[in-house]
């Protein structure tokens, strides 16, 4: 009986110390990855029927991201979202993303872009201006808040 109850109390003693000591390697370790930050960069002035460059700064933990599996723009006038545009971007460098777009009416526009990295789709969303625009228009610009950064940009609802 005693060799029993010895047996079942280092069986009960090896379970507790390999317990204790089998998180010590990841109690420091974190295992949610950083959220990928995105920044559209747009240019000062973007004019009709010129070809214009639009661009995306992707980092994740103040690290570029030079390795995105999937970055596109999606691109559309004002109140005509159902008639956008899907641009696959190409890597430049230092995290930075491109596509080139010659845009044919003056307006207020919209790009959205749509970048998975790091298993994390990111979608945030901003304004600009192509052209002349009248003053109700760019009142309206003014009015609609913009959506950049991490992770806004998310809800399809």
């Amino acid at each position: 009986m005693n060799k029993i109850i010895s047996s079942m109390a280092l069986l009960f003693i090896m379970l507790f110390i390999s317990a204790c000591t089998g998180n010590t390697d990841s109690a420091d370790d974190t295992t949610t990855p950083k959220a990928v930050e995105v920044e559209i960069l747009l240019p000062e002035e973007i004019s009709l029927n010129e070809e214009s460059i639009l661009k995306v700064r992707l980092t994740q933990d103040q690290e570029n991201v030079e390795d995105a599996e999937d970055v596109q723009f999606e691109i559309w006038k004002a109140n005509s979202q159902e008639e956008s545009e899907l641009i696959e971007a190409k890597y430049e460098k230092e995290g930075i993303y491109s596509v080139k777009k010659t845009f044919q009416e003056d307006g207020i526009y919209y790009v959205q872009t749509h970048v998975t990295a790091s298993g994390m789709h990111v979608m945030p969303k901003k304004q600009f201006v192509v052209g002349n625009v009248s003053e109700e228009e760019l009142n309206s610009l003014k009015e609609e808040p913009q959506t950049q950064g991490g992770s806004q940009g998310h809800s399809h609802h």
